[in-house]
């Protein structure tokens, strides 16, 4: 069930489906984007996440999340995760526009009910 969640979360974020996305997470999750390049972000609630969803959507031409692998269990998931995009904008971290990313990372999941609360990634 935990690991449906997740392949619903990544299917919507896939499709730029916000909704979809937003369905996923309970009205406080927490949302945390930790790079190795040094930028990292914290958001808290649906609304922040649903703001940033859309700037970040725009960013990227074409942009895909792939699922790896999935561990779950006691209400927590960790996922290895391969992202791939086209910048369609230059990036604040020195990636120009038409530019491909491809990084590979991890995800954290914690659940509340059959929703996430938190989902923390690591690039």
């Amino acid at each position: 069930m935990l690991d449906d969640v997740i392949a619903r979360y990544i299917q919507s974020y896939n499709a730029r489906d916000i909704d979809g996305m937003l369905d996923c997470v309970t009205d406080d999750v927490v949302f945390e984007n930790i790079s190795n390049a040094g930028g990292s972000m914290r958001l808290d609630g649906k609304d922040m996440m649903r703001q940033v969803a859309e700037l970040s959507g725009n960013a990227f031409t074409y942009r895909r999340q792939r699922l790896i692998n999935v561990v779950s269990g006691a209400g927590k998931a960790a996922a290895e995760i391969e992202f791939e995009g086209k910048a369609a904008v230059d990036l604040p971290n020195g990636v120009k526009a038409g530019e491909t990313v491809k990084v590979r990372g991890a995800s954290f999941f914690e659940f509340r009910g059959n929703l996430l609360c938190r989902i923390a990634d690591y690039s």
